[in-house]
């Protein structure tokens, strides 16, 4: 069976015990792509540790749980080929301890479906420590998540600038000050995340007990989350309003591959952004597609929704279901804050990385500065010296085959692959349908643009983008595009999210509609019945 130290040395789990059922689910948003060696070893222990403190700080775990196994069957995360997968088995052992949710619920809010065997299996026997702690932590935690917040931003911008300068010792001081910071983030946005799945299935539970499904994502819009903080700065850009280094100081540590420490930021190249300019530019400040417009809107739908809603209550209940919106939506944008907070820790680990990799390339070890991303966080803190170019060969080689496949969204034991742009399920003909999960609602009719790669795309209006998955690097095209579709994902992931922000429809975990639908394709999107039509 493999441990802990194998799957950090191959990226890989290539024997496992085939009865654990894992899932890409919401953890390939969180962290896309493929892992080098130093962008796994890096968090692989702290992502573990900070899902397990954010479960004891609710009570759910005790102190003796929080650890980091040598076996990854009995850990919330890990690694098949390169790519993050999440312990379905897992997360289901929580929500059967944990009141207020259950194992389906949980599986459907954070992964987007659930599986045909799952069963609720609920116990009360830890609900007195979770009733004596969970309160507390819960009422904390707001307040606590926007201050660390603000200070992970002072603290990316006091330190970009002197980063080339530092030696190995101040790399590895820095990293190591990153690592801790990336955890406690994480720890807090954990807890946001399984907080704001609870809230949100009791609205969602409330309004099936009314019939009013249909109002679930928009009352869980108008949320004011980071990404609508994106869209508004990158018009103001394209008006003049903000410079380019204003922007990158905000919103910087956001690129294309960003929940991965190997990828560019914005930062360090803005040509995506300098290339969506133009379509920004023709938005005046005054049309309802403006960003600020946009936001303001679906405040209003919001509003809208919740007067429907407590229209069909008795007077009695009508407070507590405006509290219960008001509380999910505050947690939703808790839940985007806390990503773009992590991503914050990312963007001075990677820059002290490379810098790192810039002082290896001096002493002879490798011969570029991100070949330091095939070494280990170990190797790296620990002075690696001697030649490593065979080893960076050998590793990149096996990086770069691996991000020509694809993990399927869901499985038990061992994986099996699928090359990228290749599909078992038949591309639809006309009338065929593709179906999901009616996320942001709406009906639109476009043009289908399956986009692999955000940086690398051309939208125009009207199009209807379609992909795998997105994180907020993907916002710029959000402005221009109809509406969306996604492979991955339920009501809570980010595409969703900025969806409902920017008031376009969208339809997603159709698991997998980029594949079935093809480029150029006409199509209807129905973001109010799930649904994805081919119209030619």
């Amino acid at each position: 069976m493999s441990t802990r130290e194998i799957v950090e040395e191959t990226l890989d789990n290539t024997t496992i015990d085939p009865s654990v059922t894992w899932t890409t689910g919401n953890v390939a948003e969180a962290f896309p792509g493929v892992f080098t060696t130093l962008g796994f070893t890096f968090i692989n222990a702290s992502v573990e540790l900070a899902t397990r403190t954010a479960f004891r700080n609710l009570g759910v775990l005790t102190k003796k749980q929080v650890r980091v196994s040598d076996q990854p069957e009995e850990m919330f995360w890990t690694v098949f080929a390169g790519r993050a997968a999440a312990n379905i088995d897992q997360f289901r052992e929580i929500a059967n301890i944990t009141p207020g949710t259950s194992a389906t619920a949980v599986e459907q809010q954070l992964f987007g479906y659930v599986r045909p065997e799952t069963v609720d299996a609920n116990s009360a026997r830890r609900y007195p420590v979770i009733v004596a702690k969970a309160p507390g932590a819960v009422l904390r935690l707001p307040k606590r998540h926007d201050a660390e917040f603000a200070d992970l931003r002072r603290w990316r911008l006091a330190h970009l600038d002197s980063i080339d300068t530092l030696d190995h010792a101040g790399c590895v001081e820095l990293l190591d000050d990153a690592r801790q910071r990336f955890q406690r983030m994480l720890t807090k946005h954990m807890l946001v995340s399984f907080v704001s799945s609870g809230l949100a299935d009791r609205v969602t539970d409330m309004l099936a007990g009314l019939d009013l499904t249909h109002l679930a994502p928009a009352l869980l819009s108008g949320v004011g989350s980071d990404e609508s903080e994106i869209a508004h700065d990158l018009w103001a850009l394209a008006h003049d309003e903000i410079t380019l280094r204003e922007f990158t100081d905000r919103h910087g540590y956001h690129g294309t591959n960003e929940g991965q420490l190997s990828g560019i930021t914005w930062r360090e190249d803005p040509t995506p952004v300098l290339n969506r300019l133009a379509d920004y530019r023709a938005v005046a400040a005054d049309s309802p597609r403006a960003p600020r417009n946009r936001s303001r809107e679906q405040i209003e739908t919001r509003q809208r929704a919740l007067a429907e809603l407590q229209a069909a209550l008795p007077r009695r209940k009508r407070g507590g279901a405006a509290r219960y919106v008001r509380w999910a939506a505050r947690w939703i944008a808790l839940r985007e804050q806390g990503k773009a907070g992590y991503l914050l820790t990312f963007d001075i680990a990677r820059a002290a990385m490379r810098r790192q990799g810039a002082l290896l390339v001096e002493a002879g070890v490798i011969d570029h500065a991100d070949d330091v991303f095939h070494l280990s966080y170990d190797e790296v803190c620990a002075g690696v010296t001697g030649d490593r170019r065979a080893l960076v060969a050998a590793r990149r080689a096996q990086y770069e085959q691996r991000c020509d496949y694809r993990l399927p969204q869901a499985w038990s034991g061992v994986p099996q692959l699928t090359k990228a742009g290749e599909s078992q399920a038949p591309a639809l003909g006309v009338s065929g349908v593709v179906t999901g999960v009616a996320a942001s609602g709406g009906v639109v009719e476009g043009r289908a643009r399956v986009v692999r790669d955000p940086s690398t795309t051309e939208l125009d209006d009207g199009d209807i983008l379609v992909c795998e998955t997105t994180d907020p690097s993907w916002v710029s095209l959000f402005l221009v595009a109809a509406g969306v579709v996604t492979d991955y994902g339920g009501l809570l992931s980010h595409g969703p999210i900025v969806a409902r922000e920017l008031g376009i429809p969208c339809v997603c975990g159709t698991e997998n509609g980029s594949y079935r639908i093809r480029d150029g394709q006409r199509i209807r999107l129905d973001g109010d019945a799930g649904t994805v039509t081919v119209l030619g």
